[in-house]
């Protein structure tokens, strides 16, 4: 993987149904063209680093999780529903299904509830209820045929962290 030669940001506006939505502005560290690029950032636990790659019209991320000191943790894969709004310009509905895929294989489904809890408000239209079965079925049947990660993904490395801000007694 090689990191992008020129500074390129990328913009995108994360939409979830169970939290504030945000626009923030993104470093691209891997550029495989519009529809799969990947981003890094800070979990705000600042224990572990997210190296995310956008699957714009696949309708999913996967996120190779490092601890802060470069180890491989676990994959995290979110379903989502995305399209490009302008050059460089992204909008991604987080659609709640989440798969955590660890080192051996093996994954766990999560945020059942969230998808339900959603349902029962009224905040899913049938379009995107139905493209997120839809996609946690494709991403289910990927894994399970051990097709879901790229190899570039499972190639790729953190980029540099800086490091973690001392804390001061005052």
């Amino acid at each position: 993987m090689k990191e992008v030669g020129v500074r390129v940001d990328v913009i995108i506006k994360k939409i979830k149904f169970t939290t504030i939505n945000k626009t923030y502005t993104e470093l691209v560290r891997d550029w495989r063209g519009r529809y799969c690029f990947a981003t890094q950032y800070a979990n705000p636990d600042g224990k572990r680093i997210f190296l995310t790659y956008y699957f714009v019209r696949k309708g999913y991320t996967i996120s190779k999780v490092f601890h802060r000191n470069g180890e491989f943790l676990y994959y995290y894969c979110d379903v989502m529903q995305m399209h490009q709004t302008g050059r460089l310009r992204y909008v991604m509905v987080d659609l709640l299904f989440d798969l955590i895929i660890h080192p051996d294989g093996h994954y766990d489904l999560i945020d059942i509830d969230e998808f339900a809890d959603s349902l029962e408000k009224g905040h899913l239209k049938k379009r995107q209820q139905v493209h997120a079965l839809r996609t946690l079925d494709q991403m289910i049947r990927l894994q399970t045929e051990g097709k879901l990660i790229p190899s570039f993904i499972q190639d790729a490395k953190m980029f540099p962290v800086p490091p973690a801000p001392s804390k001061r007694r005052v």
